[in-house]
């Protein structure tokens, strides 16, 4: 007679796990409303790892004390003739150029770049295989890496090296390098060819097939030469990634360059926040929720993410020069809406708007 398999009671809801979901929340707000909104250049580290010299920004390493946490930013140096190889599973990083030429050999096609421009690694159910190269050895190329983890959690994005950096003469931790199992069997694997019968189900598969024609052949190279500047409400704005963009590789991520004239100022917006300023050039400030944070060039100038959303806008502290600040942020309008729980609101125009 088979032994019948007695089924274990489910454990009931405690009122210790309602109060540490509380907690957490409370917890989380605070955290984000005290973050830190200004990180300097000058005070992170450059750091030679295999892929060669780089500076890490934003992180899991400091989540928890800034603002705009889930960011994962770094900047690269290298005057050598090529950094590190490694891969990633999943993709959609975006590379923004800031000095120099050059070219990344990603999956065996070459992709040339200059400062200005912005480079993508294409979301893929396989992998990227990418190694950068400078044009010029001995003048540095210097590059900045974005992207939103949350976004990198949803398609099981992993990194391994595959080769290091001439640069590099440190020990190699066989851990941190590509396995051969890296890619798993099921990435290959496509089904049915699929005519659609009208059912929402198929509405899916449609959509599949109108993504994957929309990316298919889309430039993984982003040209600053072939961007117009737009100007608007906010001041002079160049955009890289929009939402209304349908012809890029990667969307997820909203990416625009705003130039802010001499001793001029953006517009005032009210946003719920999330958004990272990278400061490329110039120097000046930002007034947020009625206080003032000083930036220069190096500089990361954040928005938190708080109930209510947050009001600010931007100076340029020169008389004689621009301030040029690239604009990171994440793409919520199709999903979360534009407000995002907190009202997206013109204040008041850039004095460079018609």
């Amino acid at each position: 007679m088979e032994r019948e398999l007695e089924r274990l009671k489910e454990r009931e809801p405690t009122m210790e796990a309602f109060e540490v979901n509380m907690r957490f929340r409370i917890d989380r707000a605070r955290r984000r409303k005290e973050g830190q909104i200004i990180l300097r250049g000058e005070e992170v580290p450059w750091t030679m790892t295999p892929q060669g010299l780089g500076k890490h920004y934003l992180g899991p390493h400091n989540w928890d004390e800034v603002a705009t946490p889930g960011w994962m930013i770094h900047s690269t140096s290298h005057a050598v003739e090529k950094r590190g190889k490694h891969s990633h599973t999943g993709g959609g990083t975006l590379i923004f150029v800031m000095k120099g030429r050059g070219y990344t050999v990603n999956n065996d096609v070459r992709l040339d770049w200059e400062a200005g421009d912005l480079e993508m690694l294409p979301v893929t159910p396989f992998e990227n295989v990418h190694q950068h190269f400078n044009l010029n050895p001995g003048e540095p190329c210097e590059w900045m890496a974005w992207r939103f983890w949350p976004f990198g959690e949803s398609i099981s994005l992993e990194t391994r090296q595959v080769e290091a950096s001439p640069e590099f003469k440190g020990p190699v931790k066989k851990d941190l390098y590509r396995p051969e199992n890296f890619v798993p069997k099921s990435a290959y694997i496509r089904g049915q060819e699929i005519k659609y019968d009208g059912t929402l189900l198929d509405d899916m598969f449609r959509r599949r097939d109108q993504w994957r024609q929309e990316t298919l052949g889309a430039p993984l190279v982003i040209k600053k030469k072939g961007l117009p500047q737009e100007r608007n409400r906010m001041g002079l704005y160049r955009w890289y990634v929009h939402p209304s963009f349908t012809h890029v590789a990667c969307r997820h991520t909203l990416l625009w360059s705003h130039v802010i004239p001499p001793s001029s100022r953006s517009g005032k917006q009210k946003h719920q926040g999330g958004r990272v300023h990278y400061v490329l050039s110039g120097k000046g400030y930002s007034i947020l929720d009625d206080k003032r944070y000083d930036w220069e060039e190096g500089d990361i100038m954040m928005l938190p993410v708080k109930a209510g959303g947050c009001i600010f806008q931007h100076f340029n502290a020169d008389p004689a020069n621009p301030a040029e600040l690239i604009v990171g942020e994440p793409n919520w309008t199709s999903i979360l809406g534009v407000d995002l729980a907190s009202g997206f609101e013109q204040l008041e125009n850039s004095p460079d708007y018609p």
